[in-house]
């Protein structure tokens, strides 16, 4: 099987949700470290314009989004799944809540205390992606944030107080998306004492650190753009659905629908149920498949 390979950087909290099921998985993957700002010259010649951190790459497929990584990784991967099909709408709705509600909990008081160790300008380069990160933005609303993150950790506090893992005695996508939430906390000293005072909350945080990095090789960016450019795009078998207002063979743009501008302009080469597949060629590539949810993405023909 052609190497996994993942477009992360290290305080990237979406890459530590992947980084996670990787490691659970034991799946062997290389890692390319990317910016943590625009531009990132080693990532857009793949996707075509998002930026957004982590993105996956084999070969020629290039995945985007970290619920369609995640069950790509399930696809390719089943073993010690993190996806059992009994429990898979409960799994989907806690990812959602955590990577959309808890998420933008969480990030306002890590940003304040991190703030003078930022890189310059990364508050102007988080700003063009959404007003919320503007850092008057992010100072005014971190007391209510740090206030309703509270709520939240009571809640995930009480839900494993019964049981090993979110949904039971094993590690699912649930615990990985609401992982890395608790984690990134932990970017903050201050707010360490949020996730120690709750015991099984800090039980089951470090039970999944436990997990430890995987079977991870570094691999350059430039290295990565050349195994695309040997690769063809392999990921595009499956009959394509018919309820949307797109076909196959039409040129779309795509581009999220909650922040974040950039889009990426192909044509569609298969959708499914809540994926669209868009083919595009770039002079550093060649031609590449490049892969999105459908959930959460508008997607404009012509």
């Amino acid at each position: 099987m052609t190497d996994i390979i993942l477009h992360h950087y290290d305080l990237s909290p979406f890459s530590e949700k992947i980084r996670r099921v990787l490691a659970y998985k034991a799946i062997p993957w290389r890692a390319v470290e990317q910016p943590i700002m625009a531009p990132k010259p080693e990532l857009t010649p793949l996707t075509g314009g998002y930026r957004r951190i982590p993105v996956m790459q084999i070969g020629a497929d290039i995945y985007c989004d970290t619920a369609l990584i995640a069950r790509r990784l399930e696809a390719l991967y089943p073993e010690r799944p993190v996806i059992p099909a009994p429990q898979a709408g409960n799994i989907a709705m806690i990812e959602d809540w955590a990577d959309h509600r808890l998420f933008m909990q969480v990030v306002p008081p890590v940003l304040v205390a991190l703030m003078d160790a930022l890189p310059p300008g990364f508050l102007d380069d988080r700003a063009a992606m959404t007003p919320a990160f503007q850092a008057e933005a992010v100072l005014a609303a971190a007391p209510h944030a740090l206030a309703q993150t509270r709520h939240s950790l009571d809640q995930m506090d009480a839900q494993l107080g019964s049981s090993a893992f979110m949904l039971g005695e094993e590690f699912t996508l649930a615990d990985a998306a609401c992982f890395h939430c608790a984690h990134f906390l932990l970017n903050n000293p201050e707010l360490r004492s949020e996730i120690d005072s709750r015991a099984a909350l800090a039980g089951w945080v470090q039970h999944i650190l436990d997990f430890g990095t995987g079977k991870v090789e570094a691999l350059s960016g430039v290295d990565a753009l050349a195994v695309a450019r040997k690769a063809e795009p392999a990921d595009l078998s499956g009959d394509s659905v018919t309820d949307a207002a797109y076909r196959v063979g039409d040129t779309v743009s795509i581009i999220a629908d909650d922040y974040g501008q950039e889009t990426t302009v192909g044509s569609v080469a298969r959708i499914l149920k809540n994926q669209i597949t868009v083919t595009r060629e770039d002079p550093e590539v060649g031609r590449v498949a490049v892969h999105y949810p459908r959930a959460g993405y508008r997607v404009t023909k012509g």
